[in-house]
């Protein structure tokens, strides 16, 4: 019996993994691909912005997927395939700001008696953001030096000396992966399901099962969490003694409400975030008088704001539901900024 590989998708909050995803997706129309997201909270964020039928897909909504205890994880591919078991090929989509190290390790020391495999770590490198992210978040350093694959992403929004710095910054990291350019040449064939090494450096490295809590503070038609994971730790690639799981002190705002939101006020907020935030997505129900029907998705990565709008579901509860990540920024006050933007009933 063929084993139906599992790729996982990493790289930094921003970095366009859902965007990749999408494009592997469309580029293979003959594989029936199953994909494992991270959610925050009950309210569907990625399952929103990945293009599949969600038949396919299967969100893991406790906390960061490298976190999540093994048992779990694999019982959340067991799940999908029995919910589907024509699938013929598994994309994990890692957090921005997970560890891959933990989930690979899991997959490599685990078959489901035969049934699956792990194929490959994909790591997205973010050409416009990147040296902000590396000196304040570590774990970005641990998805590059274990990754098999890099892409640069934002390579269109960037110059080519930027393009070129960016690849001069990677030959600094321990990494033996392979680099692509995420163009219109980029063909996904070559980073899916091709990677003949053994992974034997992450297989056999000695992991414990880490599952941290998340402290919830309801506030209003909002969730304040304060994602707090304890010091980063660095890591020695090639040390098999025992590995120390990385994490990140961050703070999170997750952000819901059943009442619109008034398109101009909300507007404003979405121009002036507040520094600290690095990251910031989800989808709105905006009071627009000339789209009543238009479901609103929003990406914010650093410089880069985009706000587009898609038709609802037939059926779908209309609400809006962002989370808000980063470091030193004041969730109560991004909280009643947002909270001010609802339209009357």
């Amino acid at each position: 019996m063929k084993r139906i590989p599992i790729t996982l998708v990493t790289g930094f909050l921003g970095s366009g993994k859902s965007t990749f995803i999408n494009r592997v997706v469309e580029n293979f129309p003959g594989r029936r691909f199953g994909l494992i997201v991270n959610e925050f909270g009950d309210v569907q964020l990625e399952s929103n912005i990945v293009k599949a039928s969600e038949e396919r897909i299967v969100e893991l909504s406790n906390g960061c997927m490298c976190c999540v205890i093994r048992g779990d994880l694999l019982s959340t591919v067991d799940r999908l395939l029995r919910r589907q078991p024509d699938i013929d090929h598994i994309i994990l989509e890692a957090s921005g700001l997970s560890d891959p190290v933990p989930i690979a390790n899991t997959f490599l020391n685990a078959d489901l008696n035969g049934t699956i495999r792990f194929d490959a770590i994909v790591c997205l490198f973010d050409v416009e953001n990147y040296e902000r992210n590396f000196r304040d978040y570590s774990v970005s350093h641990v998805q590059l030096e274990y990754a098999d694959f890099i892409v640069l992403t934002k390579t269109d929004a960037a110059d080519a000396d930027r393009a070129q710095a960016a690849r001069e910054f990677l030959s600094t990291i321990d990494t033996e992966a392979r680099i692509f350019t995420v163009d219109e040449a980029l063909d996904p064939d070559v980073v899916i399901d091709t990677f003949t090494g053994d992974h034997a450096d992450i297989r056999d490295l000695e992991i414990a099962d880490h599952n941290h809590a998340h402290g919830d503070q309801d506030t209003h038609d909002g969730h304040e969490h304060d994602h707090a994971h304890g010091d980063t730790d660095t890591h020695d690639h090639h040390d098999h003694a025992g590995y120390h799981h990385a994490h990140e002190d961050v703070e999170t705002l997750f952000f819901r409400t059943d009442r619109p939101l008034y398109a101009d006020h909300f507007g404003y907020v979405f121009q002036h975030m507040p520094e600290g935030v690095v990251r910031a997505k989800g989808f709105l129900d905006l009071a627009d008088e000339e789209a009543e029907d238009a479901k609103y998705i929003l990406q914010y990565t650093g410089a880069r704001k985009d706000l587009y709008s898609v038709d609802w579901k037939p059926g779908e509860k209309r609400q809006s539901a962002l989370v808000f990540i980063g470091k030193n920024f004041d969730a109560a006050a991004l909280q009643r900024r947002l909270e001010a933007c609802h339209a009357p009933l």
